[in-house]
C-alpha cells in the first residue's frame, strides 16, 4: 500500500446511557435506550406502564446477566465474575456449547482451505479470517447486547404468543487492549402460551413494567423476577426455539479490493436444543434456500416453485409469514457487503429461479410482478435480510458498555445500538403488540425490510453522500462481482473532496476540513491509511494508532432519526450528544472487523 492514502477512523468519547420507560419525550438528539410502545406512536408521556419492546440499557442488561439471564446459563450453570460474564476458556468445559463452537470452527477452516489467501493475522494475509481461537479464549466473553419482545413471531411459533429474544456480542478483555468482535449470538424463545380464547394480551402485559420509572439497574432485576416476561420458567432450555449465530468470518480490505471499498463475509447458523443428547444440533436456516443443491437438482427445485405457488402459501408470502418446509433449507448461509442487496449473493431465491417461472398477484400488498416475487423472498431469507439496511450484517450491535472494569478505546465505540432496518421495525412491532391487547389475532404484515426507494438518488452531494456511484455487475459467486463506475458526483463546497472508494469508502463519501457551521457534519479524525494499517500490523494498540496516524475531517452526523447511508456507521464523536455521532465505514471501527485483535 504505497503513499499516503486515506482511510477513515473517527475520535470519539463514550458516555452509557440509561433507558427510559415512563416518560417517554421524543428528543430528537437521544436513543432511548429502552423502547417502550408509547414511543412508536408519539405519545409524550407514556399514561400507563407500557410494554417494552426492546432493551440496550447497557446497565440494565447488566443487571438482568447478574440475575440469571448470562450467556452461560445456555451451557451450564459455572461460576461467573464481577460483572456477570462467564470467560470462554470456562464455557468449553460445557458439551453444550462445544456443540456450537465446533461446528463454526470447521466452518472457517473449510473456509481456509478453498482460499489459501485467507487467514489469521493482518499482516500476513490479505485475506483476514476469524480467529476461532476466541472461542475458547480466557480473555474473550459474550455479553447480553438487547433483550427484544418479538411476539410479532406469533406466526412461526405454534402454540405461543411469539418469541423473546435475548441477542450476546463476542467481546474480550486483555492486558493490552479490549474490545469487541463482530460476532453475535440470538437466543430465541418461545412465549408463553395464548390463553384459553387464544389472546395474548396476558402475556403482552407481562412485559408491563410494575413503575412508570424505575432506575436502569432495577429494570434489569425485574425483568429476570419471578414476575417479568425474563422469569427463571421462561429461560428454561425446554424453550429455546432455536440460538442463531452472526458472524464476520472473513474480511478483504480495500487494497485488495479497491472497486468496492473492500469486501466481507457473514457466516449465518442455526442451532437446536437436543434434551436428550444435552447439546445443540446444527439446524435448517429460516426460509432459506439450498441454492447448491436445488440448482443441482431440477426436480426438488421443481418441488419448491410448486409449493411456493400454491394460493395459501403465496398469502403467506405477501405477508412475511412464509414457512418453507426443511427439506429445502440451508444448514450455512454467507452474506456479503458491501452493497446489500445489489450482490446476488445475499439473493438466494433469485439465484435459484427465473423471473419468468413467476405471475403476479393481484390484490397483493408486495407481489404485483414477478420481480417482486423474488424480491420479497430473497426479504425473508437469512443473508437478505441481514444485508437490508443493516449495520455490516447485523441489526442489533448494542451500546458499549463503560466502568470499573470495561473503558473501551477512544475510536472504537458505537452511537447507536441498532440498524436503521431495526429503528422502523420498532414502529411494527408497537402497532401489533397493542392490538395484541385487543385482537386475538392481529395483522401480522411486515413490508419489505428494504423498500425499493430506499437508496434513492441523492440530490445534493453534501457531506456524507456518495460521490462515486457505481453499478454492480453480479455473480453467484460474490469474488466475482464488479463494481463499473460511473460520473463522479461534485461535492458541494469549495473545500470540499470525495474521499475514494478504493481507499475504504464504499461508493466514495463527501468531506472536507472540519466546520462547525455545517449543521449536518461532524468533525472526525480521518486515518492515514498506510500509516495507520502499519502500526496495527506491528500489534500496537488501536488507540495509539489512531491518536498518531489521523487527520481532521468532516464526516456526515448521524442518529436515530437520521442514519446513515448504506455501508457506513454510526460512530460516537467527540462534541456530540447522547445518540449521535458520525458516519464512518464500519471496517474502519476496530470492532467492526475481525482483524488486527491480539
Amino acid at each position: 500500500m504505497a503513499g499516503r492514502r486515506l482511510r477513515a477512523g473517527l475520535a470519539v468519547g463514550l458516555r452509557e446511557r440509561r433507558g427510559t420507560i415512563g416518560r417517554v419525550p421524543l428528543f430528537k438528539d437521544k436513543l432511548l435506550a429502552v423502547l417502550p410502545l408509547a414511543l412508536a406512536f408519539g405519545m409524550p408521556v407514556a399514561k400507563a406502564n407500557e410494554p417494552l419492546l426492546l432493551v440496550t440499557s447497557p446497565v440494565t442488561l447488566q443487571a438482568a446477566e447478574k440475575s440469571g439471564a448470562s450467556f452461560a446459563r445456555w451451557f451450564g450453570e459455572m461460576p461467573a465474575s464481577g460483572d456477570g460474564t462467564v470467560t470462554n476458556h470456562k464455557l468449553m468445559a460445557s458439551p453444550a456449547w462445544q456443540s456450537i463452537a465446533r461446528p463454526l470452527s470447521e466452518s472457517l477452516v473449510r473456509i481456509q482451505r478453498s482460499d489459501k489467501q485467507a487467514g489469521v493475522g493482518i499482516s500476513r494475509y490479505p485475506h483476514r479470517l476469524f480467529d476461532a481461537r476466541w472461542l475458547a479464549s480466557p480473555d474473550a466473553f459474550f455479553e447480553l447486547v438487547g433483550v427484544a419482545n418479538r411476539m410479532d413471531r406469533r406466526p412461526f411459533q405454534s402454540g405461543a404468543c411469539g418469541e423473546t429474544r435475548l441477542v450476546y456480542r463476542l467481546a474480550y478483555r486483555a492486558p493490552a487492549m479490549q474490545s469487541r468482535l463482530p460476532m453475535t449470538v440470538n437466543v430465541e424463545l418461545r412465549g408463553d402460551a395464548p390463553d384459553a380464547g387464544g389472546s395474548c394480551a396476558r402475556a403482552v402485559r407481562r412485559w408491563q413494567p410494575p413503575k412508570t420509572s424505575m432506575t436502569d439497574e432495577a429494570l434489569g432485576r425485574w425483568l429476570v423476577s419471578p414476575d417479568g416476561p425474563l422469569a427463571p420458567e421462561r429461560l428454561a432450555t425446554a424453550r429455546i426455539a432455536q440460538i442463531t449465530t452472526n458472524l464476520q468470518s472473513v474480511r478483504w480490505p480495500s487494497a485488495v479490493r479497491p472497486d468496492l471499498g473492500g469486501h466481507a463475509e457473514y457466516m449465518l447458523r442455526a442451532f437446536r436444543w437436543n434434551a436428550g443428547a444435552q447439546r445443540f444440533d446444527v439446524a435448517p436456516l429460516e426460509n432459506t434456500p439450498d441454492v447448491a443443491r436445488l440448482r443441482a437438482n431440477a426436480p426438488l427445485r421443481n418441488e419448491l416453485r410448486q409449493w411456493l405457488q400454491q394460493p395459501a402459501n403465496m398469502r403467506a408470502l405477501d405477508e412475511a409469514t412464509l414457512q418453507l418446509p426443511e427439506k429445502f433449507l440451508a444448514t450455512e448461509s454467507v452474506s456479503v457487503a458491501p452493497r446489500g442487496l445489489e450482490r446476488l449473493a445475499n439473493r438466494p431465491f433469485a439465484q435459484v429461479f427465473p423471473s419468468g417461472e413467476w405471475q403476479p398477484v393481484p390484490g397483493s400488498r408486495t407481489l404485483q410482478s414477478p420481480q417482486a416475487i423474488l424480491r420479497r423472498l430473497d426479504d425473508l431469507s437469512c443473508a437478505g435480510c441481514h444485508q437490508s439496511r443493516a449495520v455490516a450484517g447485523f441489526h442489533l450491535l448494542g451500546i458499549d458498555r463503560r466502568g470499573a472494569s470495561r473503558t473501551f478505546t477512544a475510536g472504537n465505540a458505537l452511537a447507536l445500538p441498532h440498524s436503521p432496518h431495526l429503528q422502523d421495525e420498532i414502529s411494527r412491532r408497537s402497532r401489533y403488540v397493542h392490538a395484541a391487547l385487543s385482537t386475538p389475532q392481529p395483522d401480522p404484515f411486515r413490508p419489505l425490510a428494504e423498500p425499493e426507494d430506499a437508496n434513492g438518488t441523492v440530490k445534493e452531494a453534501t457531506v456524507g453522500a456518495s460521490c462515486e456511484p457505481t453499478r454492480i455487475t453480479q455473480s453467484a459467486n460474490p469474488w466475482l462481482d464488479r463494481a463499473e463506475k460511473l460520473p463522479r458526483i461534485a461535492c458541494e463546497g469549495a473545500l470540499s473532496v470525495c474521499e475514494k472508494t478504493s481507499v475504504g469508502f464504499p461508493g466514495g463519501m463527501c468531506s472536507g476540513p472540519c466546520d462547525p457551521r455545517d449543521k449536518n457534519g461532524t468533525c472526525g479524525g480521518i486515518a492515514i491509511l498506510s500509516d495507520f494499517n502499519q502500526c496495527l500490523a506491528a500489534n500496537k494498540p488501536f488507540g495509539e494508532c489512531l491518536s498518531k496516524h489521523t487527520r481532521p475531517g468532516n464526516l456526515r452526523s448521524c442518529s436515530a432519526q437520521q442514519p446513515c447511508r448504506d455501508d457506513f456507521i454510526c460512530a460516537q464523536a467527540e462534541g456530540q450528544s447522547e445518540g449521535r455521532g458520525a458516519c464512518i465505514p464500519p471496517y474502519f471501527l476496530f470492532q467492526m472487523r475481525v482483524d488486527g485483535h491480539s
